[in-house]
């Protein structure tokens, strides 16, 4: 009955709509979609899939978001992805790391309480070198000292929120 109430009234016209599919009701997107009049507007929704099993690509996924959509597109199976590197989130992108520094936040990360004579022992530096390397770290807020200094230890410091700088 929709249908053919549509169809009669667009008879010899153009059908426009002034508000987006997204706004209509289900059953009217439904139609409009079977009637092949999304393909005329130019959507490409099934061109796009053709084109992605055409080339070995696993089909998108569509996601309608409101008033507009996302595709997700997935990288062909024959291409092997590199897993992403561990970087600990507490390392700002910006604050250059070198090794020493980077194997002492992985430390304290993992729970160990380690101080300038483990990292001056394990990286075969001065504990001068150690030192500095620690206090650059505390320079940039990354880490900090708790407790006296004979038996206090280093953290990496917390955010107001109560996760990892």
């Amino acid at each position: 009955m929709l249908l053919t109430k549509l169809l009669s009234q667009s008879e010899g016209k153009t059908l426009e709509f002034k508000r987006d599919l997204s706004s209509l009701k289900p059953i009217l997107k439904t139609l409009v979609a079977e009637l092949g009049l999304m393909e005329e507007w130019g959507s490409g929704y099934r061109r796009v899939i053709e084109s992605c099993q055409n080339g070995g690509y696993p089909s998108p996924d569509w996601q309608e978001l409101g008033s507009a959509f996302r595709v997700i597109f997935y990288p062909h199976p024959e291409i092997k992805v590199a897993p992403e590197t561990a970087v600990p989130v507490n390392v700002p992108v910006n604050v250059p790391v070198n090794e020493r520094q980077q194997w002492f936040l992985n430390q304290l990360g993992a729970g160990n309480k380690v101080k300038a004579a483990d990292v001056a022992a394990r990286w075969k530096v001065t504990e001068k070198t150690a030192k500095r390397d620690i206090a650059a770290l505390k320079k940039h807020g990354i880490i900090e000292f708790i407790g006296a200094p004979k038996t206090g230890f280093y953290r990496i410091k917390e955010t107001s929120e109560g996760s990892p700088a």
